[in-house]
């Protein structure tokens, strides 16, 4: 999955994310952001096929990006929610204990499933195609989990946060992007979707959802990336149960 426009356009509308939009493609989604989502968000059909092309080229930025920022170790077991073609799986975390990928997309499963063949014939990664808010692992299963430029277009991100601090074992990290850094419409507590169908969080709303969903040591800061996309990071307390 891909990022959105850097500015919003004047029609824009608040909505608060204790009331998240409708499945996608439901009545609450316009042509536009149906459109974008079809391409971008959960690709299908010709115009996903064009997207998820453009994103292979697109995610090779924000995956070392991420990668850099979580310094994964040999030993660690990697969770990439909304892992498009799995760029980030592929790339830059080759050396990982197992890694598994789930995204919405029949499109981006096949492509990562490819991409992944000899680790998955060895039982060391699996792709699977699903839901961010019902995540078909045990509690507690990975040491890290990242989600880049996917819960903006997820229907109910919180559900997505909640479902990953589940399958998040006690100590692990996690490391997510929450829209871009640059979007004044949005401010410092404010939480909107955009014409375009994306979720966009300012820092402090950013910051409150990680809390809520039980992360600790939560961080916002901006990812070295063309988008300037607003990563959050925090871990799952030690002592939490699965």
């Amino acid at each position: 999955m891909t990022r959105g426009p850097l500015t919003m356009a004047a029609e824009d509308r608040a909505e608060p994310l204790a009331n998240p939009a409708r499945a996608q493609g439901g009545t609450e989604m316009g042509l536009r952001s149906r459109w974008w989502n079809t391409f971008f968000g959960v690709p299908r059909g010709l115009f996903g096929r064009l997207g998820t092309r453009l994103m292979i080229r697109v995610s090779r930025q924000f995956s070392q990006a991420m990668a850099e920022e979580l310094e994964l170790q040999s030993d660690d077991e990697l969770l990439d929610v909304g892992c498009g073609s799995a760029g980030l799986l592929v790339d830059q975390a080759a050396h990982v204990h197992y890694v598994a990928g789930l995204d919405a997309s029949e499109l981006q499963v096949s492509m990562a499933r490819g991409r992944l063949a000899e680790r998955i014939a060895a039982g060391t990664a699996e792709i699977v195609l699903g839901d961010a808010g019902a995540l078909p692992w045990e509690d507690g299963r990975f040491s890290v989990v990242t989600s880049v430029n996917a819960l903006k277009f997820v229907p109910d991100p919180e559900q997505a946060l909640r479902e990953i601090h589940r399958v998040l074992r006690p100590g692990g990290r996690v490391a997510v992007t929450m829209g871009e850094a640059e979007q004044p419409k949005v401010g410092a507590t404010g939480t909107i979707r955009n014409v375009w169908g994306e979720w966009q969080w300012g820092d402090v709303a950013a910051q409150q959802v990680m809390q809520e969903a039980g992360f600790t040591d939560v961080a916002v800061s901006v990812m070295a990336v063309f988008s300037k996309a607003k990563l959050v990071r925090g871990t799952k307390p030690a002592g939490a149960q699965a």
